[in-house]
């Protein structure tokens, strides 16, 4: 197994763009498609619950599919596997370009998830095969800063995209993308698993893996409490575009912008992170982290029930979004560090609990019509609660 002190330098930012990318495709396609939720509903004449699944079936395919790579990139190694889904991603995005209903782009949105997991939960297997924990820590909160740059970027791309060209134009620009990444990880990337031999595929040793990563009370907190966390997140990516367009009446040039001001937040936060975990346990800056976000939830919340004031709201899902830079990144490195042998199936675990919940979360968010200040914060104020929950009660148990 490689180790942290072999990989410097050029090399070492090179493997992090390259992860970080991995880890970005898929929400790109999500971030990126935001402000064209309005001109697709249009376009295939359908309401905004069938627009919002196209959402929440990328979700739940994103679980889905981490399920499937983590154990795979296990036994075959972590290259082989990540190529196939980039293939996977590629093919479905243009096919979302040509299609010509809703059910059909919802069905290939659904494979585009499919495939573009695959690079999320195979970079953080990567990292943990070659990182010890507070290098892991470190190199997490810096693909987390690169990784930002994506949901920070893409609304506003996305925006641009649309004043000029068709909503279509999206999914031709995370085709290329697509292509370019899968270059990148043939050429760029060397192969990390900890194994000489590759096994042939069992089902008994999948389940034995999985077995032996549910069984660990210690991960199972990490994974849950950051899953709830960022259920928080996904409820605001699911219903800010109609809350900020439709009730605060920004458009969608704004929207965009504003939603990038938010992931700022995270990219700072994370970055803020690498350093401190240097200095200071991962356990400590995650409890903060947690009761701070809550409070800020329970701001918003507050301030949505009296009377919905935009700098209010606004600064309220600023500092709640803030402290997921602090929340996703300890709580990975702390979940991930238990396991190295099974690192793909225990970032499946991982990988799978955030997005089920998170397509659950979405789905609610869309089929009651969740698209009001006071029942966004309700559900992220919850989410939080919950988060807290399950950190500080079952940890101690």
């Amino acid at each position: 197994m490689q180790k942290q002190t072999q990989i410097y330098g050029f090399k070492k930012f090179q493997l992090i763009f390259i992860l970080a990318l991995m880890s970005s495709l898929a929400p790109l396609s999500t971030d990126m498609y935001l402000p064209a939720l309005s001109h697709v509903q249009q376009s295939f004449k359908t309401d905004s619950f069938l627009t919002q699944l196209s959402l929440a079936s990328f979700f739940i395919a994103f679980a889905f599919g981490q399920l499937i790579y983590g154990p795979l990139s296990d036994i075959f190694g972590r290259k082989k596997p990540v190529l196939v889904g980039i293939a996977i991603f590629i093919l479905s995005s243009f096919f979302c370009v040509i299609i010509d209903n809703i059910f059909g782009f919802i069905a290939f949105r659904f494979f585009e998830a499919l495939g573009g997991c695959a690079g999320v939960v195979i970079a953080r297997a990567i990292v943990n095969d070659l990182f010890e924990i507070k290098e892991a820590a470190g190199i997490f909160s810096l693909m987390m800063v690169f990784s930002s740059l994506a949901p920070m970027l893409s609304p506003t791309f996305g925006g641009i995209l649309l004043q000029y060209f068709s909503w279509e134009s999206i999914f031709i620009t995370l085709f290329l993308l697509g292509i370019l990444l899968f270059l990148m990880i043939l050429f760029g990337l060397k192969e990390s698993a900890p194994i000489l031999v590759y096994k042939k595929f069992s089902h008994k040793e999948t389940l034995k893996n999985y077995k032996i990563v549910l069984k660990d009370k210690f991960f199972l907190v990490y994974i849950f409490s950051a899953a709830f966390a960022l259920c928080a997140m996904f409820a605001y990516i699911t219903g800010s575009s109609f809350i900020f367009t439709q009730f605060f009446a920004l458009s969608e040039q704004k929207f965009a912008i504003l939603f990038g001001i938010n992931a700022l937040g995270f990219v700072i936060f994370a970055n803020i992170n690498a350093r401190l975990v240097q200095k200071f346990d991962s356990q400590s800056i995650l409890s903060k982290a947690l009761v701070i976000m809550f409070i800020s939830t329970l701001i918003l919340f507050v301030s949505a029930f009296l009377k919905p004031n935009f700098w209010i709201f606004e600064g309220s899902l600023f500092i709640s979004i803030a402290m997921l830079g602090f929340i996703a990144p300890n709580t990975t490195t702390l979940a991930m560090a238990r396991f190295k042998e099974q690192s793909g199936t225990a970032s499946a675990v991982l990988g799978a609990s955030q997005f089920a919940l998170a397509g659950v979360i979405s789905f609610s968010v869309g089929a009651f019509h969740a698209n009001t200040p006071l029942i966004l914060a309700a559900v992220m104020c919850v989410c939080v609660l919950i988060a807290n929950g399950i950190y500080f009660i079952f940890k101690r148990i």
